[in-house]
């Protein structure tokens, strides 16, 4: 069994074996065939079914019955006529008189509900029964004229009208009973006969169906024939012709709710059974509310449980038998994709899509974002309804179903500017890798329309043809789109075999269309099935059925509104541990090559202050967020779990086998690949990644196609001014990072190892050694390459008001960069972490960041807490606070209070010391004398350089003198050893 669908209704089974089929987005006609043409008099089953109709073409009867396809619609045809007041409606079937056969109205707005289940009120305006002996069509003849008119006169060809006059301008609804009434839901079979010409077309045997019906208005005047055509409409025809082998030709005309008109031609399909309707969504995806655009398979001939938990759409577009009145444009009902009702009124003309100022935004800044990390895309548009958002993989394919392009796509509620949220991914769930100019395309619909085929095994003619009417489609007007190849629903469940055609025998050739421009839907691409009255074997995919024997197949059209593509750029993320795990030193100019020589390696250092969890970081010599690597000619590493790095040491990776010239005795961590050389000679890279593919290190040296797509330089993790001159070692000879384990992200600090090359290049250079024992190798492989340890001495400041007037503040307080900045902890970034450094003794950090509203006269006081929490002892420590504005140094802060440590005699004593202690352990005199403290007034010209602008006066003190303390030892724990803490302290008071 053939069939069209537009928002299908699932088949029902008679006892003839008979199923049932939905005609998806058929919306009624607003022309003609352009195959046939006719002088239309009247509106009805004359409209589908003409004199002139092609050879072979049949007949579907008009149905009312109480059961429903799929459940969702109701198995009924409402038809809608719009009149204005006083104008006549003249009705007519080969039902009436016949058993319960009637035809009944409806005044405006008495008829309530969802599309396709609507409320019909018990009792009409008006039936045909109340006037007897009209409203009988008994021949074929008399459904080819047209009624008579009312008053007896004129076309007495025609039949005897029932009629009902228009009380108010507005929308009637028209049912149509068969000689088994409005609550029947018995199997008929219909003839399907064109030329009616057995008696079974007019009489009992109609059951639940009507043969032969018209629905025409004419004017006030009783006298008149003249016909006012489109006017008649419906949401959904239901049709029945009783068997397969019936084909259908004729035309319907549907218009959507934002204006763009079609025709839609029926070419012989061979549905049986069906619902003719149309919407803007064709199927739902598994979350109910997106358009699948793609098939649904269903375990039977009613497509029911459509695998992947996918659905049918209710219908949603009027659809009419003629060209439309333009009259009845302002008082159809619009509804949304659900069946809801949206609101009343169509535009006269379509609305042409217009999309404008497509930006993506990065999570980085501008069009860049992070590896992994997606963005957000902008862009205005003057329509609600669907966008089609694809992101290019290589900036020419657009496909949206190609595993390595991406596709957004989505409703637009409201018009306006958009925002569309990307998770970074691909159509496979890839991550896009790290690249530049990725091309983005956007298309929204406008006057989108879809026509499923609902069970449809056989099409073999091609069609249906869809004919856009009232614009000129950029991508031309009879153009469609298809896709019946296998998807993965959004709830991720797969549906076919992915990117192939769909089981079933005679699928289409091509499997889809062109994405971007689609197919003419004149020709017969899409024609599918076998030939005859075959391929019913209502069984999901078996090896008899026709390619759309349980499917719902979608075909839809729309009116694109597009602008220029824009570009993207991914780039890498770098890891929190970025200049915590470098890399140090790298031999890549190896003595031998095979793996027991190959002595080629890479030396990691951890410079920071912690241990780190090397587990899943990957080294490798090539941009793997890029898939730009060296593939066979490269390595990988993947450091095991568990791997961890202390302060100060090293991991060693040596390419080639584990023996005894290939050790480095002296790091913590050592692995060997056990394979030739990787790394090559005249130029290749080293990347370093985390465990979350976000860049830790990278350095690269010399040229050529081994050496891959950098890290973007906004990242600034590698300045190549002197890569190429690192090619330059000798075999066996290393390049070195110099000082040891101070990663500057540039090219100049490296240096093939004792050459000396990086000396006036290098801010704080220091020669590099060789400590290798082995051959003529000139590496320091697991070691310092400057000798000596290169110590970092680094001292953290806290600074809390520690006492207003006469109270202690000794509250704890927690910095953060997080909160509002007018919150009582803020502190900017990157000052916020300063007080949680572990080494810090619990509970020392007293005081208050913000100490409220304080006034004139009130003494503030303030203390600055010191740490040094580096790799070496800080000497020469010299401390300067500016006193802050609007405050006075109080000079005699603390006279009286010893000790001190040389400052004059009875001096005033503002300024304190303390290490090691939460109280002071010295006080210092404000003037220049033998102790450490000095005050220095406003402007004075002596203030030091460092303590930068003096306005409101400088409070300096050497912390480190010889040999009081000569030196503020390294942390090495909370609080230990004690003489590496303390805090300089002075009082000021509110001007």
């Amino acid at each position: 069994m053939s069939l069209l669908l537009k928002g299908l209704l699932a088949a029902h089974k008679n006892p003839f074996n008979r199923y049932r089929k939905l005609l998806g987005s058929l919306a009624l006609s607003l022309c003609v065939l352009s195959s046939w043409t006719h002088t239309a008099q009247a509106e009805g089953s004359r409209t589908l079914y003409p004199s002139t109709a092609p050879a072979g073409s049949s007949r579907a009867n008009l149905e009312w019955r109480t059961d429903t396809y799929g459940g969702l619609v109701l198995r009924r045809t409402l038809l809608k006529v719009y009149a204005n007041q006083g104008e006549y409606i003249l009705l007519g079937s080969s039902a009436v008189g016949v058993g319960s056969g009637n035809i009944r109205v409806y005044n405006p707005n008495r008829v309530s509900g969802s599309i396709g289940s609507e409320t019909i009120p018990t009792t009409p305006d008006f039936q045909c029964s109340s006037q007897p002996g009209r409203g009988v069509i008994s021949t074929r003849q008399q459904e080819l004229n047209g009624p008579r008119a009312i008053s007896g006169t004129g076309n007495p060809n025609g039949y005897i009208p029932c009629y009902y006059q228009a009380p108010s301008p507005g929308v009637y609804d028209i049912v149509f009973y068969g000689p088994d009434g409005g609550n029947a839901a018995n199997n008929v079979a219909p003839t399907g006969e064109i030329n009616l010409s057995s008696s079974s077309n007019f009489g009992t045997q109609q059951g639940t169906s009507v043969a032969a019906w018209d629905v025409t208005v004419r004017s006030s005047d009783q006298t008149s024939t003249t016909d006012k055509e489109g006017r008649l409409f419906s949401y959904y025809l239901a049709l029945y012709t009783g068997s397969n082998g019936r084909n259908l030709n004729f035309p319907i005309y549907p218009i959507t709710t934002d204006g763009f008109r079609y025709k839609v031609e029926l070419r012989g399909t061979d549905p049986n059974g069906f619902v003719v309707y149309g919407n803007q969504v064709g199927f739902f995806d598994s979350d109910g509310k997106t358009p699948l655009y793609h098939d649904i398979l269903g375990a039977d001939g009613q497509v029911a449980n459509p695998l992947g938990n996918v659905s049918l759409a209710r219908p949603q577009y009027a659809t009419f038998f003629n060209p439309i009145d333009s009259n009845v444009i302002p008082y159809i009902d619009r509804y949304k994709s659900d069946g809801t009702l949206e609101g009343i009124g169509i535009p006269l003309n379509p609305i042409i899509p217009e999309v404008k100022n497509l930006q993506f935004n990065g999570t980085v800044t501008g069009n860049n974002s992070s590896f992994g990390t997606g963005g957000t895309f902008s862009f205005s548009s003057n329509v609600t309804g669907t966008y089609e958002l694809i992101i290019s993989r290589d900036g020419s394919n657009f496909d949206p179903s190609n595993s390595q392009n991406r596709l957004l796509r989505g409703g637009m509620t409201v018009t306006g500017q958009q925002s569309v949220s990307w998770d970074g991914k691909d159509n496979s769930g890839n991550f896009f890798p790290v690249g530049s100019n990725y091309k983005v395309s956007i298309r929204t619909f406008g006057g989108e329309y879809h026509f499923p085929l609902l069970d449809a095994e056989n099409n073999f003619t091609g069609g249906p043809t869809i004919t856009m009417l009232n614009a000129i489609n950029p991508i031309g007007n009879t153009r469609g789109f298809y896709d019946d190849r296998g998807y993965k629903t959004i709830g991720g469940t797969q549906v076919g075999t992915l990117g192939q055609v769909l089981c079933g025998k005679g699928p289409p050739s091509p499997a889809f269309s062109d994405p971007i421009n689609g197919f003419d839907t004149a020709s017969n691409d899409r024609k599918f099935g076998q030939s005859g009255n075959n391929g019913n074997a209502n069984k999901l995919c078996d090896s008899t059925g026709s390619f759309g024997d349980t499917k719902g197949l979608d075909l839809w059209t729309y009116y694109p509104g597009v602008t220029q593509p824009t570009p993207l750029n991914i780039i890498d993320r770098v890891s929190a541990n970025s200049g915590k795990i470098i890399i140090n030193e790298v031999l890549y100019k190896e003595t031998g090559t095979s793996t027991n020589t190959n002595d080629e390696f890479i030396e990691l250092y951890n410079a920071s202050t912690s241990a780190v969890d090397l587990s899943g970081f990957k080294l490798a010599d090539g941009h793997l967020t890029a898939s730009d690597n060296d593939g066979t000619n490269g390595l990988t590493h993947i450091f095991p779990n568990g791997a961890t790095l202390q302060p100060g040491q090293y991991a060693v990776i040596w390419i080639g086998d584990n023996n005894v010239n290939h050790q480095a005795t002296k790091a913590t961590l050592q692995y060997w690949l056990g394979q030739t050389p990787k790394l090559n000679n005249s130029g290749d890279d080293v990347w370093l990644y985390d465990n979350q593919d976000q860049i830790i290190d990278y350095i690269a040296y010399g040229t050529g196609n081994e050496v891959n797509t950098p890290p973007s330089s906004v990242l600034n993790l590698w300045d190549n001014t002197y890569q190429s001159s690192l090619a330059g070692a000798n075999t066996g000879q290393s390049i070195s990072l110099t000082p040891n384990g101070q990663d500057t992200n540039a090219s100049a600090c490296w240096e093939a190892t004792t050459s000396s090359n990086a000396a006036t290049r290098c801010t704080n250079y220091l020669p590099t050694r060789n400590t290798d024992t082995i051959g003529s190798r000139v590496t320091s492989v697991g070691e310092n390459n400057n000798g000596a340890a290169v110590t970092q001495p680094t001292l953290v400041l806290v600074k809390r008001i520690t006492r207003i007037n006469n109270q202690d503040l000794t509250d704890i307080v927690d910095g953060r960069s997080d909160v509002p900045t007018n919150a009582t902890n803020y502190v900017a970034t990157p000052r916020d972490t300063d007080d949680n450094d572990p080494k810090w003794p619990s509970g020392y950090l007293q005081g208050l960041i913000n100490a409220g509203t304080v006034k004139p006269g009130d003494e503030l006081e303030y203390t600055i807490y010191f740490l040094s929490n580096g790799l070496g002892n800080a000497t020469n420590v010299r401390f300067c606070d500016l006193v802050p504005v609007s405050t006075s140094f109080t000079p005699t802060a603390f006279n009286g209070m010893t000790s001190n440590d040389g400052g004059l005699p009875g001096a005033n004593q503002g300024i304190a010391l303390a290490v090691g202690a939460s109280t002071p352990t010295v006080y210092f005199s404000n003037v220049a004398d033998a102790d450490r403290g000095r005050f220095y007034p406003a402007n004075d010209s002596a203030t030091p350089s460092y303590c930068g602008t003096n306005i409101n006066g400088a409070v300096v003190v050497n912390i480190t003198r010889s040999p009081d303390l000569p030196n503020l030892p390294k942390a090495t724990g909370s609080g230990t050893p004690t003489n590496s803490y303390g805090f300089v302290r002075f009082r000021a008071k509110v001007k």
